[in-house]
Protein backbone atom coordinates (compact mmCIF):
# COMPACT_ATOMS: atom_id res chain seq x y z
CA UNK A 1 0.00 0.00 0.00
CA UNK A 2 1.04 3.59 -0.59
CA UNK A 3 2.68 5.32 2.35
CA UNK A 4 4.26 8.64 3.11
CA UNK A 5 7.53 8.61 5.00
CA UNK A 6 9.04 11.86 6.20
CA UNK A 7 12.75 11.74 6.87
CA UNK A 8 14.12 14.79 8.66
CA UNK A 9 17.10 15.79 10.69
CA UNK A 10 18.15 18.70 12.85
CA UNK A 11 21.74 18.06 11.78
CA UNK A 12 23.16 19.69 8.69
CA UNK A 13 24.30 17.38 5.94
CA UNK A 14 28.01 17.10 5.38
CA UNK A 15 29.74 17.95 2.14
CA UNK A 16 28.46 15.61 -0.58
CA UNK A 17 25.82 14.00 1.66
CA UNK A 18 22.96 15.52 -0.34
CA UNK A 19 23.78 13.40 -3.37
CA UNK A 20 24.33 10.26 -1.29
CA UNK A 21 20.98 10.81 0.41
CA UNK A 22 19.21 11.38 -2.92
CA UNK A 23 20.72 8.21 -4.40
CA UNK A 24 19.79 6.09 -1.37
CA UNK A 25 16.23 7.42 -1.23
CA UNK A 26 15.83 6.82 -4.97
CA UNK A 27 16.63 3.15 -4.41
CA UNK A 28 13.76 2.75 -1.95
CA UNK A 29 11.13 5.28 -2.99
CA UNK A 30 9.60 5.93 -6.42
CA UNK A 31 9.02 9.58 -5.48
CA UNK A 32 11.31 11.67 -3.31
CA UNK A 33 10.90 15.32 -2.40
CA UNK A 34 14.08 16.93 -1.08
CA UNK A 35 14.59 20.35 0.45
CA UNK A 36 18.30 20.76 0.80
CA UNK A 37 18.06 24.36 1.91
CA UNK A 38 20.30 27.02 0.40
CA UNK A 39 23.54 25.18 1.22
CA UNK A 40 22.54 21.88 -0.37
CA UNK A 41 20.53 23.19 -3.28
CA UNK A 42 23.40 23.54 -5.74
CA UNK A 43 24.40 19.90 -5.26
CA UNK A 44 20.84 18.58 -5.45
CA UNK A 45 20.22 20.32 -8.78
CA UNK A 46 22.50 17.71 -10.37
CA UNK A 47 19.99 14.93 -9.60
CA UNK A 48 16.74 16.91 -9.79
CA UNK A 49 13.98 15.90 -12.18
CA UNK A 50 11.58 18.70 -11.21
CA UNK A 51 12.07 22.03 -9.54
CA UNK A 52 9.45 23.94 -7.56
CA UNK A 53 10.23 27.60 -6.92
CA UNK A 54 8.18 29.02 -4.06
CA UNK A 55 7.84 32.78 -3.73
CA UNK A 56 5.93 34.67 -1.05
CA UNK A 57 3.23 37.08 -2.15
CA UNK A 58 5.19 40.21 -1.29
CA UNK A 59 7.10 43.07 -2.88
CA UNK A 60 10.50 41.29 -2.77
CA UNK A 61 9.30 38.16 -4.57
CA UNK A 62 9.66 39.39 -8.16
CA UNK A 63 13.28 40.43 -7.68
CA UNK A 64 14.17 37.25 -5.81
CA UNK A 65 12.55 35.10 -8.50
CA UNK A 66 14.34 37.01 -11.27
CA UNK A 67 17.68 36.58 -9.46
CA UNK A 68 17.03 32.86 -8.94
CA UNK A 69 16.12 32.35 -12.59
CA UNK A 70 19.19 34.27 -13.75
CA UNK A 71 21.40 32.15 -11.47
CA UNK A 72 19.86 28.89 -12.72
CA UNK A 73 20.36 29.98 -16.34
CA UNK A 74 23.95 31.08 -15.74
CA UNK A 75 24.89 27.81 -13.99
CA UNK A 76 23.66 25.35 -16.59
CA UNK A 77 20.16 24.71 -15.27
CA UNK A 78 18.15 26.65 -17.86
CA UNK A 79 16.23 23.55 -19.03
CA UNK A 80 15.35 22.57 -15.47
CA UNK A 81 14.23 26.15 -14.78
CA UNK A 82 12.03 26.21 -17.90
CA UNK A 83 10.29 23.04 -16.71
CA UNK A 84 9.95 24.30 -13.14
CA UNK A 85 6.74 25.15 -11.35
CA UNK A 86 6.44 28.54 -9.68
CA UNK A 87 4.27 28.68 -6.57
CA UNK A 88 3.23 32.05 -5.19
CA UNK A 89 2.30 31.49 -1.59
CA UNK A 90 0.01 33.57 0.62
CA UNK A 91 -1.93 35.41 -2.07
CA UNK A 92 -4.50 37.91 -0.82
CA UNK A 93 -6.35 40.89 -2.29
CA UNK A 94 -3.80 43.20 -0.69
CA UNK A 95 -0.86 41.35 -2.29
CA UNK A 96 -2.31 41.11 -5.83
CA UNK A 97 -0.09 43.86 -7.32
CA UNK A 98 3.01 42.06 -5.99
CA UNK A 99 1.68 38.70 -7.20
CA UNK A 100 1.09 40.06 -10.69
CA UNK A 101 4.62 41.50 -10.77
CA UNK A 102 6.06 38.12 -9.72
CA UNK A 103 3.95 36.32 -12.31
CA UNK A 104 5.25 38.66 -15.00
CA UNK A 105 8.79 37.48 -14.19
CA UNK A 106 7.76 33.80 -14.26
CA UNK A 107 5.47 33.90 -17.29
CA UNK A 108 7.10 32.21 -20.27
CA UNK A 109 10.04 31.05 -18.15
CA UNK A 110 8.32 28.29 -16.18
CA UNK A 111 6.04 25.36 -16.94
CA UNK A 112 3.26 26.50 -14.62
CA UNK A 113 2.37 29.15 -12.08
CA UNK A 114 0.18 28.23 -9.11
CA UNK A 115 -1.27 30.77 -6.71
CA UNK A 116 -1.86 29.53 -3.17
CA UNK A 117 -4.17 31.85 -1.26
CA UNK A 118 -3.53 33.12 2.24
CA UNK A 119 -5.24 30.72 4.65
CA UNK A 120 -5.26 31.30 8.39
CA UNK A 121 -5.71 27.55 8.86
CA UNK A 122 -2.36 26.57 7.31
CA UNK A 123 -0.28 26.78 10.49
CA UNK A 124 -2.88 24.82 12.49
CA UNK A 125 -4.48 22.51 9.91
CA UNK A 126 -2.96 19.39 11.36
CA UNK A 127 -6.20 17.43 11.27
CA UNK A 128 -6.15 17.24 7.49
CA UNK A 129 -6.87 19.08 4.28
CA UNK A 130 -10.59 19.30 5.05
CA UNK A 131 -9.85 22.06 7.58
CA UNK A 132 -8.42 24.32 4.88
CA UNK A 133 -10.53 26.83 2.98
CA UNK A 134 -11.93 25.45 -0.29
CA UNK A 135 -9.78 27.85 -2.39
CA UNK A 136 -6.66 26.58 -0.66
CA UNK A 137 -7.58 22.94 -1.28
CA UNK A 138 -8.21 23.77 -4.97
CA UNK A 139 -4.80 25.47 -5.23
CA UNK A 140 -2.96 22.53 -3.68
CA UNK A 141 -4.90 20.08 -5.85
CA UNK A 142 -3.87 22.09 -8.92
CA UNK A 143 -0.26 22.05 -7.73
CA UNK A 144 -0.41 18.28 -7.25
CA UNK A 145 -1.80 17.86 -10.76
CA UNK A 146 0.94 20.00 -12.29
CA UNK A 147 3.62 18.03 -10.42
CA UNK A 148 2.18 14.65 -11.43
CA UNK A 149 1.99 15.79 -15.05
CA UNK A 150 5.67 16.72 -14.77
CA UNK A 151 6.49 13.26 -13.45
CA UNK A 152 4.79 11.69 -16.44
CA UNK A 153 6.87 13.84 -18.78
CA UNK A 154 10.20 13.50 -16.92
CA UNK A 155 12.77 11.03 -18.23
CA UNK A 156 13.17 7.94 -16.10
CA UNK A 157 16.53 7.90 -14.33
CA UNK A 158 18.43 4.67 -14.00
CA UNK A 159 19.05 3.70 -10.40
CA UNK A 160 22.61 4.38 -9.33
Amino acid sequence: PATLDVIASHESLGDGDEIKLAVQLNRHYPLTVLDGGPAGLVKLLKVTDQLVLVAPANVEAAGALADTRDWLDAHGHADLAMQSVTVINGVSRRSLPDVEQTESIARGRTRAIVRVPWDDMLPVATTGPSTLRPQTRVAYTALAGVLVAGLAAAPVRKQQ
